[in-house]
Parts: C-alpha cells; sequence; structure tokens
C-alpha cells in the first residue's frame, strides 16, 4: 500500500482549505496525497506552471518571491493550492529544507474526486472563496497603507521641491529640483499600471494586421509584446481594443525589455479618454470588495 500523510481530521480541519469537512471527505482528500519523492532541488520555480499542491507534515518550506522576502512554512500547512486550482503560474520559488516531509495530489486526481463527490467540490469552492476573499480584504489594508505612505512622501517632496525653488541657487539646487519633480510626477495616482485580466483584455491591433495582448496598461503608458521591436523614441500608431470599446492610440516608445514594447501615450481626446478610463476603473473594481 502507497504511504499516506499520518494527519488527524481536526489536525487537517485547522487548514483553511479543509475546513467543514467530515472525517469521511477529509479521508478521500488525503488518500490522494503521495509522497514528493526528490527533495534535492526547489520544489518548484517563479514562473512554473501549478499542476498540483502540497500538504507540509515535517520540516520547513521557504517561500521567495525573486530577490524579495522570503516566508517560511511549517506544518501543517499547504503550499500552491490557489496556483494549482486556478491553473496560474507559480509567482515565488519554494525551496525545501532538509529533513521535511512533503506530500503533493495533481490537480487532475483532485477534479476527477470533485467528480465523483460534488460535496466535496463545492465544498473546496466555498473554502477557496473564503481564503480569496480574506486575502483581498487583507490586501487592501496594506493597500490603504501603501497609499496614505505614498501620499505623506508627495507632500513632503513637494514642500522639499518648493523649499528648493525658495532658496539660493547652488550646484546641487537644479538636479535635487529635477529628480523630485520627476518622482512626484512619476508617483501620481494617473500614472498606476494595471494587468488586464483574462475576463477584460485588452489588445493592440497596428495596420500591418499584427495584434499584441496588452500586459500593462495606464491613462498615459501601454506596454505589450512585440517581435519586431522598435528603438526608444521612436513613434507608434495602432488601435486600442478595450474588450468591446476601440480607441485610436499614437506615443512614444519609452523602452523595450526582452520583447515587451512600452509607450507613453499622446493625450487622447475627451471621447477617446472616456473609454479609456471606464476601462481601467472596470479592472481596478476587480481588486476591491464592495
Amino acid at each position: 500500500m502507497a504511504a499516506k500523510p499520518t494527519v488527524s481530521p481536526d489536525e487537517l480541519r485547522t487548514i483553511p482549505l479543509m475546513r467543514g469537512f467530515g472525517d469521511e471527505q477529509l479521508a478521500s482528500i488525503l488518500g490522494l496525497f503521495g509522497p514528493v519523492g526528490d527533495l534535492s532541488g526547489p520544489l518548484f520555480r517563479q514562473g512554473d506552471r501549478a499542476e498540483a499542491f502540497y500538504l507540509l507534515t515535517r520540516g520547513e518550506v521557504s517561500l521567495q518571491e525573486g530577490e524579495g522576502e522570503s516566508f517560511q512554512l511549517r506544518p501543517l500547512a499547504v503550499i500552491g493550492e490557489l496556483g494549482a486550482l486556478t491553473g496560474r503560474l507559480r509567482n515565488c520559488t519554494a525551496h525545501v529544507a532538509q529533513g521535511a516531509e512533503l506530500w503533493q495530489v495533481p490537480i487532475n486526481l483532485l477534479l476527477e474526486l470533485f467528480d465523483r463527490e460534488p460535496q466535496i467540490g463545492l465544498g473546496f469552492q466555498q473554502n477557496l472563496m473564503h481564503v480569496v476573499a480574506d486575502k483581498i480584504a487583507r490586501d487592501q489594508v496594506r493597500l490603504q497603507d501603501m497609499r496614505a505612505n505614498i501620499v505623506r512622501t508627495q507632500k513632503a517632496m513637494k514642500q522639499m521641491r518648493d523649499l528648493l525653488l525658495e532658496s539660493q541657487d547652488t550646484v546641487i539646487s537644479a538636479p535635487l529640483h529635477d529628480t523630485i519633480d520627476s518622482l512626484i510626477n512619476r508617483n501620481r495616482r494617473v500614472n498606476y499600471r494595471v494587468e488586464p485580466p483574462a475576463a477584460l483584455p485588452a489588445v493592440v491591433r497596428f495596420d500591418d494586421g499584427i495584434t499584441a495582448p496588452v500586459v500593462q496598461i495606464s491613462r498615459t503608458h501601454v506596454s505589450f509584446p512585440l517581435a519586431a521591436r522598435p528603438s526608444a523614441g521612436s513613434r507608434l500608431s495602432a488601435v486600442l481594443g478595450l474588450g468591446g470599446p476601440e480607441i485610436p492610440i499614437s506615443g512614444v516608445v519609452l523602452r523595450t525589455v526582452g520583447e515587451r514594447v512600452d509607450v507613453e501615450l499622446d493625450l487622447l481626446i475627451d471621447e477617446f479618454a472616456g473609454a479609456l478610463e471606464g476601462y481601467l476603473t472596470r479592472v481596478q473594481m476587480l481588486d476591491f470588495l464592495v
């Protein structure tokens, strides 16, 4: 008989994703888990496609996004359940400490269980919605703190800029003023960019028929992948499709990063600016709990 995790139902119910299930239902879920064999390298890497999620029953796993902060997970914990259940790419790398004990369930086996036992599938869906709602609520608190910090920073920088303008010029006055002024303009809310979600895709269509998906967009900038990379400073014109409305756009190429092209948009007439504003509002509302 294949090895299975030795975890009690009460222990499993401490995990938000497993709450509300009966002992028999938890046994059916637990029966899908198998041991993770090779723990010599990362459990998964940032950018990997999520095809399973994991149960940590002993030891530690650290999660790190790029060069950012590392988070240490200890038992009892599930790892990567949101990515696995939604089909998203991993947004961090998971490193397993020596001596850790990990179990995995392929997402296809879990979906087969949902087909056989719809009540388990419904329970997973409800728990997943609670997990995501709680995460969004916590993110809203953090975003409010960040916005408050940005407002305070903007006010302080404006005071420093005004002080420089009112003070006697020195060799550092002009470069300091220009740097502070650039930061103030960059931090303005109008420059905040969003990533179009799958439910509200945006595309850029050129006169030669080439179409590129928009990966970032704001009131003043748009970014998209393009194999024929234009040089910085060159001008582009196209039609921007906003999941329904289409508006003509033009602008200057700021930079290319790999195949991604960042364009600063020319000023839009009121009608087209209103269409873009409406699209951005719909996208931003997906990040709010109402």
